[in-house]
This record gives C-alpha cells, structure tokens and sequence, in this order.
C-alpha cells in the first residue's frame, strides 16, 4: 500500500484523469465506478497518483501508524497497480482464475484492464473491503486467538507454541493484551506469543545482557521478536530467550 506519508488531497480526480493516456483514462473510470459501487464512497486523490475509496487505519508492532485508502489503484504507465493491504495469502484460488497479472505483497499490477476477468477481480475487492470493515471478533479464549491466526503462518506459530509449551510445561496458557500468555506463577504472564501473515513473534524482550547481541536481527520496536516465516526458527535462541523472560533477566 502507499507509504504513510501519502495522504488524501482536494485535488480533482477528474483532472488527475486528464493526465493519463486515454487508455489508462477509460480503464481507471471502470475501476472507479467498480469500487465506488463496493464501497458505497466517492473516489479521493491521494497524493498525486492513487485513486481510494474509504480510509482505513492501520497500526504496525513497530509503533508505525497511517492511514491508506480502504480499497485503491494508481493508473500508472507500466501498469495498473490495486492496492491490497491484507496481501494475497487468502486469494490463491482467484488469483489462478484472474488472468494475466503480476503480484508482490500488497500489490496487484495489470498490464491491460482487458487481460484480466473482471467477476473475479471484482470479488477480490469485495472481500478486500468486508475484510477491513467486517473485522473478525476479538478472540476471548487462545483457541479462538489460534484460529483466527493467518493461514501462511499457522504452521510456524503451531511451532513456536510447541517450543514455548515443551519448555514450561506447567505454565498456564492464557489469552493476555488480545495475544497468547504463558505465566509460571501468580501475577501476569512472562511470556507471549503471536502470529501474523508475514511473521510470528515472542514478547517482550529479555534484559539479559548475553541475548542482545544474537536477538538484534529480529527485534522490532521496543518490545517484540519478530521471525520471518521463510526463515527456520532459531529454537536454541528461543529457548534461552524463554528462559530468561521466565527467569526475570
């Protein structure tokens, strides 16, 4: 999506338009009218190439927060580029029925708006705009934390819940802050866990001095252990950084 230093405009869309090839400018007025109609909102500039529809508020582990367009495109030269802020991971059967198209995290690049099956790219954006709108419930149990982590990475998070659980077999497994908790004794919980569609994560960051160094690549923010879900997990430095969260270094 559009970095956060984009931000709606009072520029008219209309004239943006008018600065495009004719094109790009009859293909950008089908999306346009494709998404105002999912949407039910009027089209905005944002910055001086992206065309959204509705804001959506996001907020990052790393403290970074924004707003981006709820569903957008840009009518650039090389390409169309549509926005899809939650990627792709849910969209594999779509994007095989799609057509001729180019995808990258959250990205989606059309040569030619003829290349593609409109129905299909229609109801990718349908599902974009509930997704955001219609949030999933706020877990209340780590059953239904678990379910609702994303399928790309729910093997990696069944295996570092595994790592965790084989290590403090008689924590208590809890759901604590809205992620899963592992607490050894009375008062909170030392250890949580998290998982996400591109990474998975243990909080908070140990205080012990001989962990820092080798724990430098995965720390985001000030609190969290990020670890990518195309990389094996580093469980003997899982297990030490348990241990000393469980230990208080």
């Amino acid at each position: 999506m559009p970095d956060n230093i984009t931000r709606p405009t009072d520029s008219s869309v209309d004239e943006f338009l008018d600065s495009v090839t004719e094109r790009r400018r009859h293909e950008a007025r089908a999306l346009i009218d494709m998404m105002r109609d999912i949407s039910g909102e009027q089209p905005v500039l944002w910055g001086s190439s992206i065309i959204g529809f509705g804001t959506e508020h996001y907020r990052y582990d790393t403290g970074r927060e924004g707003d981006q367009p709820g569903i957008g495109f840009s009518p650039r030269k090389a390409s169309i580029t549509i926005y899809f802020s939650e990627g792709f991971e849910h969209y594999g059967d779509e994007l095989s029925r799609l057509g001729k198209h180019r995808a990258s995290v959250s990205c989606l690049y059309l040569n030619k708006l003829a290349d593609v099956d409109l129905d299909v790219l229609r109801s990718m954006l349908e599902a974009s705009w509930h997704k955001q709108h219609e949030p999933l419930a706020k877990p209340t149990t780590v059953d239904e934390y678990i379910a609702q982590v994303p399928d790309a990475a729910r093997e990696k998070f069944d295996d570092l819940r595994a790592l965790v659980r084989g290590q403090l077999p008689e924590a208590e497994e809890t759901l604590s802050y809205g992620i899963v908790g592992y607490r050894t004794g009375k008062g909170r919980a030392r250890v949580y866990i998290s998982g996400f569609k591109d990474h998975v994560a243990i909080y908070p960051v140990p205080s012990d001095e001989s962990l820092p160094q080798e724990l430098r690549a995965h720390i985001h923010g000030k609190g969290s252990i990020w670890f990518a879900l195309d990389e094996p997990l580093p469980t003997g430095l899982i297990r030490r950084t348990v241990a000393a969260l469980v230990e208080g270094r």
